[in-house]
């Protein structure tokens, strides 16, 4: 039987892949959350303080990102979330690993901050060679499966994703015949 802490990473890889797969930015944001949740909890687990900590925030994160679109307010809400992540990283520094979980949630936070899904998807695609380098280090088999699943759903999605917006935009003037 593998460690409870695989156990729940794991689970938090199938939330890690998943959440690409959806449409609207409402539900990836969800799919992260409880993903980030996960993956706070199986790197507590494994002795890994900083990341646990940025997870929870990214979790929180995630869900005050959804009402960005319609509440204003809430992008100042969210944008005081941003300093956290190196405050987090002084207070449970543990070496380099630290320092790559902590650009890994940089680059997420600037995605969910996005309002457009390409700019959006792009971003969390380019958080995750920090997470890669940060498993690597820590030693986490989830983390790392997550990294390579997430990084093909997710640049697979993104490149439906812009060969879909491609469609529907306007024929531009040297294109017409």
């Amino acid at each position: 039987m593998p460690p409870f802490s695989d156990i729940i990473g794991f689970i938090g890889v199938a939330a890690n892949v998943g959440w690409p797969f959806f449409r609207s930015r409402t539900w990836m944001l969800l799919g992260q959350a409880f993903g980030a949740f996960l993956f706070a909890l199986h790197y507590a687990l494994i002795s890994a303080p900083t990341a646990a900590l940025l997870l929870t925030t990214a979790g929180l994160q995630a869900l005050l990102a959804i009402p960005l679109g319609d509440r204003s307010n809430f992008r100042l809400l969210y944008l005081a979330t941003i300093p956290v992540i190196g405050g987090i990283m002084a207070f449970s520094w543990t070496g380099v690993e630290s320092l790559f979980a902590s650009l890994g949630l940089a680059l997420i936070s600037l995605g969910r901050y996005q309002l457009k899904v390409i700019p959006f998807r792009a971003l969390l695609v380019a958080c995750i060679p920090m997470w890669l380098v940060h498993n690597l280090i820590v030693g986490s088999v989830p983390g790392l499966v997550s990294d390579a699943l997430s990084f093909s759903s997710g640049l697979w999605m993104l490149i439906v994703t812009i060969r879909q917006e491609r469609g529907r935009a306007p024929a531009s003037p040297s294109s017409a015949g």
